[in-house]
């Protein structure tokens, strides 16, 4: 199985010629290996049709990739109103993840007391949430600040397990089936609070590096990147260095220099690629674990340049359909696009669309922008969550963007209740197709 580049780091009834569904090609129809990321703790599979799910006010709404798309409140629970568990960003953390194994997203909460899942039952329907494990909670000391929590099938049974990075280390939970969950297990003592890891200075990363189809650990430190190998069985071997660069120590910061991993070459394997002071660095993975020295591939996308990381968004996505990763920009007055050659080289740069940019009022932080494929073909295309609404511009597959749609009036920041201030709102795969 080959691994696909995923990135995740985000109406009027739909206008002639573009919809926010479409029917997957039964060749594409296929599970791809997802790859969490501090960035992008809820990837979207490519191929794929993603759904936006929010965690507002009144509990967890939806708006499902169909023809004729409408919010639906499906759980009154997990929102910021006292009547949904008074659920807020500061002290918790809001996904969804497929538990079950069922192919559809069960929606996760690390709560005040525990783990709370409340698991899809089709047809927009989802059972009341159920607790299944009482630490990696704020009580038993988790901190938003401090601390990450994913959901992730670490095992390869095709269930998520709980992840969580603390003080000690790596802690994990295994998924035993029927919404059980084992106890808290220390799975490696490393890439922890108290191993120098913190939210301001290194990354943290979930990607099969060695192309076995498992979840390994991959973190950018103040010196090195190291990786640990999964072992299947929820734990992981000792971490070892893999690169010496694209690090604190070399001038990558948090905010400045976003990096990630995805596969540039095709080779099945996650390769990394990084926004440097003064362009696009790409470090290839050899196969064994360790990633060969990183080389320039574009001298742009830079401060040099003027891409600022308070106005403008860098990020990897499969814009052309072929499985490797390209790379995108949300500049000052155009997108812009750099096309990979398969080679782990790319293109010149080009501008691909004058809309979801900074001259036109959208800002980071306030409108999260996302590249995921919206009609099951492949290729990535671009969401937006703006001021007033749901935009969306369809790839049309020649290495551009159609013109931008409004296609939903709610879920924008200054929509009652979705400031992303205090509302949780991204895009999701909620059913397998």
């Amino acid at each position: 199985m080959s691994t696909r580049c995923i990135v995740f780091t985000a109406l009027k009834p739909p206008v002639e010629n573009i919809s926010f569904s479409s029917e997957m090609s039964e060749e594409n129809n296929q599970k791809e290996p997802l790859v969490i990321s501090q960035a992008t703790p809820v990837p979207c599979r490519i191929p794929g049709l993603a759904d936006v799910v929010g965690f507002g006010p009144s509990g967890v709404e939806i708006l499902r990739n169909t023809f004729a798309p409408q919010k639906e409140l499906v759980l009154p629970a997990f929102g910021q109103d006292p009547s949904a568990g008074g659920w807020s960003i500061a002290r918790h953390v809001r996904l969804v993840a497929d538990t079950t194994g069922s192919g559809r997203a069960d929606v996760v909460g690390f709560g005040e007391d525990g783990v709370f899942i409340s698991v899809n039952k089709g047809e927009n329907g989802f059972a009341l949430p159920r607790f299944v494990n009482k630490d990696f909670s704020y009580e038993s000391g988790w901190r938003v600040e401090s601390s990450i929590r994913f959901m992730a099938d670490i095992t390869g049974d095709g269930r998520a397990d709980i992840v969580g990075f603390g003080n000690e280390g790596v802690y994990i939970s295994l998924n035993q089936g029927n919404s059980v969950f084992g106890p808290k297990i220390l799975a490696l003592d490393d890439f922890g609070v108290k191993q120098g890891w913190t939210l301001d200075k290194t990354l943290r990363f979930l990607a099969d590096v060695n192309g076995n189809g498992l979840l390994d650990i991959v973190g950018f430190g103040e010196a090195h990147v190291s990786v640990a190998f999964n072992n299947g069985d929820g734990t992981f071997q000792k971490a070892r260095p893999a690169l010496r660069g694209l690090c604190f120590n070399q001038g990558y910061k948090i905010n400045d220099n976003p990096r990630f991993l995805a596969d540039v070459t095709g080779d099945g394997k996650v390769d990394i690629v990084a926004f440097g002071p003064d362009g696009v660095y790409v470090a290839l993975n050899r196969g064994d674990g360790i990633f060969h020295d990183p080389k320039r591939v574009i001298q742009n996308f830079s401060p040099i340049e003027g891409w600022t990381p308070n106005k403008h968004i860098r990020t990897v996505a499969d814009i052309t359909g072929n499985g490797i990763a390209d790379i995108v920009g949300f500049g000052q007055s155009n997108v812009f696009m750099a096309i990979n050659k398969g080679d782990g080289t790319f293109e010149g740069v080009k501008p691909v669309l004058a809309q979801f940019t900074v001259s036109q009022g959208w800002e980071v932080g306030l409108h999260p922008r996302a590249l995921v494929d919206i009609t099951g073909d492949g290729r990535a295309d671009i969401f937006g969550f703006g001021a007033k609404g749901i935009w969306v511009s369809i790839n049309n597959g020649k290495g551009g963007f159609n013109p931008a749609v409004e296609v939903y009036p709610d879920f924008g920041s200054n929509n009652p209740g979705w400031s992303t201030t205090k509302a949780v709102k991204f895009l999701a795969n909620l059913y397998a197709h």
